[in-house]
């Protein structure tokens, strides 16, 4: 579409429909990918108008319609099968504004709101996800836990600050071990052929990128991973000089208790090694002098090289690791440049 036929386009839709005209187009746009092979429910869920149920006031909160599309997924699979549906329970640990318990009314089902707020706006306060038992059991559980301290609740939203908080752990990974404990706990809530649907995002806090989706525990079956569109977002209207991926949408992961004793899972297990001590099979002796040369801007002498590189376990097992590290520069003459005198710099300019 060239600009023309777009502004074209947008003055058409906004004469016939006024403010209205950009959810419209957006609902049209979508169409196609929320809807396919005759299902309602697809890999990729849009819905630019919230929807009724809950406050869209309440920040962090998700469309009632997310929690209806899983909802009548299980509902129907269920029947398909022949499963009985007529004690069907809904489950919602961290219920905030309380949508999941009006759409449990508008599909007739029951349902269980918990929240740590003493003062919820359905259901169950005071409920602790680290400390308290699930006392019920469900059908379908869904959960859309805070995003790490992207949004402070007690003490911001609600109340005052609690050591319980999901979205005041101190660290990433304090967070991430206390989120998969709770995974834990509500997945041995399910009754069997129960799903444990989990609504999380990536997050961009002070320039370091965290994505929960990669990082939580994966428990039961992993029966779905449904990307979720985003809109009319706080930072929608800000702009930024600084380059960055904006991050436009969440994730629902979707789980299925197949089995009623044995839980298969799988953690995401993150951890770091210091290439400056310790030795590795990834690590070549050319990717070793190439970041010492990057962590000595970019420069160095051979002298520096031997004495920088003396303890580092590689040379520990070469007794010739001086002639091992002229090998290297003379082997990749293109990336080290020599200046003369036993002087070398990198090709690149070191960042």
């Amino acid at each position: 579409m060239t600009l023309n036929e777009r502004q074209r386009a947008v003055a058409a839709l906004e004469k016939e429909f006024g403010s209205d005209w950009l959810t419209v187009a957006q609902e049209l746009g979508t169409e196609n990918l929320r809807q396919r092979v005759g299902k309602e429910l697809t890999s990729f869920l849009a819905f630019p108008e919230r929807g009724e149920g809950g406050k869209n006031t309440w920040r962090g909160n998700c469309s009632p319609k997310v929690v209806e599309s899983i909802v009548k997924y299980v509902l129907d699979t269920k029947r398909y099968y022949g499963k009985d549906t007529s004690d069907f329970t809904l489950l919602d640990p961290m219920s905030g504004s309380g949508t999941s318990g009006i759409v449990a009314e508008n599909l007739g089902i029951r349902s269980c709101l918990y929240d740590l707020n003493p003062n919820p706006a359905k259901g169950r306060g005071s409920w602790n996800a680290l400390k308290d038992e699930v006392d019920e059991s469900a059908d379908v559980i869904f959960w859309h836990p805070p995003y790490w301290s992207m949004i402070a609740y007690s003490g911001n939203m609600w109340g005052k600050p609690h050591p319980d908080d999901l979205s005041r752990c101190p660290t990433y990974r304090d967070f991430i071990e206390k989120m998969n404990f709770v995974m834990k706990k509500l997945y041995m809530a399910l009754r069997r052929d129960g799903r444990l649907a989990v609504l999380v995002g990536d997050m961009r806090l002070r320039g370091q990128f965290y994505s929960m989706q990669s990082d939580m525990m994966k428990i039961g079956n992993y029966e779905s991973f449904i990307v979720k569109a985003q809109f009319n977002c706080n930072s929608d209207t800000k702009r930024y000089a600084k380059p960055f991926i904006p991050v436009v949408c969440e994730y629902l992961l979707l789980f299925h208790k197949e089995e009623i004793f044995m839980v298969p899972f799988s953690k995401t297990l993150s951890s770091r090694f210091d290439a400056q001590k310790k030795d590795d099979a990834s690590l070549t002796w050319h990717h070793l002098i190439r970041m010492t040369f990057e962590s000595l801007g970019g420069r160095a002498s051979l002298e520096l090289l031997y004495e920088r590189l003396a303890e580092h376990p590689k040379s520990k097992k070469n007794p010739h690791y001086k002639e091992r590290i002229r090998a290297t520069l003379y082997e990749h003459q293109d990336q080290y440049i020599a200046e003369g005198d036993g002087e070398y710099r990198l090709r690149y300019q070191v960042a």
